[in-house]
């Protein structure tokens, strides 16, 4: 019996993990390593971060599922890959910090014969300064929370348009490193309330200048 290790629960990691299940039945183990609890189905956080469908909409807890479906499931994030072992141990294996309530920051090594690495981006909106939620000056929807956070967001703002007062509204994505896709997807469906742009080589600022 074989043990297969998908690191990564995104569109990707989870797909694979319930094709190879199907595939491989009984016969071999299917063990998925995921920081996350939920699943989040990354395309329609655009919607979410509009405002015309709440977060409960695109995200799912994956235990229920991968319980039902004989698959092993570990809330942790891969740090290291051993392909080839450590040691006089040849057996390879993945170091895991754990993210549960549980077992926060615990490491672990988890030993497999094949591996699929689904990781995925690393969200890096620092490459471009000032960007970013936790910056406090742009919005995402790179993630559910960052999309519901964006919701919150348009929401003043159109309101504040509603009671006559004029908004500035700036769109754009920054380095290929820091962002997804799903910006842009949501620069188009947010364009239309846009009316100034401010960029200052890759910096973006506070001010507002017209164009």
């Amino acid at each position: 019996m074989a043990k297969i290790v998908v690191l990564g629960a995104g569109v990707s990691g989870h797909t694979a993990a319930l094709h190879l299940k199907r595939l491989v039945g009984k016969k071999h183990t299917i063990h998925v390593v995921t920081p996350n609890s939920h699943w989040n189905w990354i395309p329609s956080n655009i919607w979410v971060g509009t405002g015309d469908m709440p977060k409960s909409k695109v995200v799912f807890p994956l235990a229920k599922v991968y319980q039902k479906q004989k698959i092993e499931l570990t809330q942790a994030r891969a740090t290291e890959l051993h392909p080839d072992g450590a040691g006089d141990d040849s057996r390879p294996y993945v170091v895991v910090e754990h993210t549960s309530a549980q077992r926060r920051g615990q490491r672990e090594e988890i030993y497999y014969d094949y591996v699929i690495n689904a990781t995925g981006l690393k969200l890096n909106f620092s490459a471009t300064e000032g960007l970013g939620p936790e910056a406090g000056n742009t919005v995402s929807v790179c993630t559910a929370s960052h999309a519901d956070h964006a919701a919150k967001e348009l929401a003043k703002v159109i309101d504040k348009m509603r009671a006559g007062q004029r908004q500035t509204l700036v769109i754009g994505t920054g380095h290929g490193t820091c962002t997804t896709a799903s910006d842009t997807n949501s620069g188009t469906i947010l364009l239309c309330c846009f009316r100034h742009l401010v960029v200052q080589g890759s910096k973006l600022t506070g001010e507002t200048a017209k164009i």
